[in-house]
């Protein structure tokens, strides 16, 4: 999941090089705090083949500083959601890339596609992570933390062969989705069938959905890097076949069109 540009009080931290490979990016998102007569604030989440692990809280600004704690894991999405987010909630985030959360998580994104699962429901090594994470004495620490967690189930991997499935999520992610499936089925020496399974238990999308997600992100970035930029060099750069795919794309996996996209940025 990708939040929208509009949503002031959001930070990414890219992770370190020893983690480059799994980990998308570390985020943090706090909302503003409640005033008068305000409510949940809807945001829009975008669609990235990701899987998330996000710890939630109320910052209470007070020495009890953490109210109403939980730990989530949100699966892939296949378009865009509107979250409701309530003031003065914070949420700390791991982003990991297609084809990860099984390993570094222990939960099939197969399962959890479309869906955000209370970490109860997922394993006890997640609900142990959530009770520490209750611990810790400021958001700062709860972030290492969760640095942390990541680092030693890393480590503990050693010089694992990379899957037939990591290879093919490789291929996906490096040509931004503009890859045929035919094609990248011979590569790896397999049959479509096969590729499809694969990807589909790794990722927990089957290939073609995901090959769609990652062109719809190259898109989006393109979008919201300029706001002056053509909407036909987009399409092309990004494998689309003109300028109205691009527009269909956009407007069912993000809901919004193109220029109302660019405009966000």
């Amino acid at each position: 999941m990708t939040a929208g540009a509009e949503m002031k009080g959001y930070e990414e931290l890219a992770p370190p090089a020893s983690m480059a490979e799994v980990v998308d990016a570390f985020w943090r998102y706090s909302a503003p705090p409640r005033g008068a007569g305000t409510g949940p604030e809807l945001h829009r989440i975008l669609p990235d083949g990701c899987t998330d692990l996000i710890f939630h809280y109320r910052d209470t600004g007070s020495p009890v500083w953490m109210a109403n704690p939980s730990l989530e894991v949100v699966g892939p999405m296949e378009r865009f959601a509107l979250v409701p987010i309530e003031p003065g909630s914070v949420s700390l985030g791991i982003r990991f890339k297609p084809g990860w959360a099984l390993a570094l998580l222990g939960v099939s994104p197969r399962e959890l596609r479309g869906l955000s699962v209370p970490v109860a429901d997922c394993s006890p090594a997640l609900a142990l992570l959530q009770r520490r994470l209750e611990d810790c004495r400021s958001s700062a620490e709860a972030q290492a933390l969760l640095r942390e967690s990541v680092a030693r189930r890393l480590a503990s991997f050693g010089q694992a062969p990379r899957s037939r499935a990591t290879q093919a999520l490789g291929w996906l992610q490096s040509s931004g989705g503009q890859v045929r499936m035919s094609s990248l089925a011979r590569t790896l020496g397999v049959s479509e069938r096969t590729l499809h399974r694969d990807v589909l238990d790794e990722a927990g999308v089957p290939p073609k959905l995901l090959a769609r997600v990652l062109r719809f992100q190259r898109a989006v970035a393109m979008l919201r890097s300029s706001a002056g930029e053509d909407l036909s060099a987009v399409a092309l750069a990004c494998g689309y076949a003109d300028q109205a795919h691009l527009s269909r794309e956009v407007r069912d996996l993000a809901g919004l069109t193109p220029t109302a996209l660019q405009l966000e940025g």
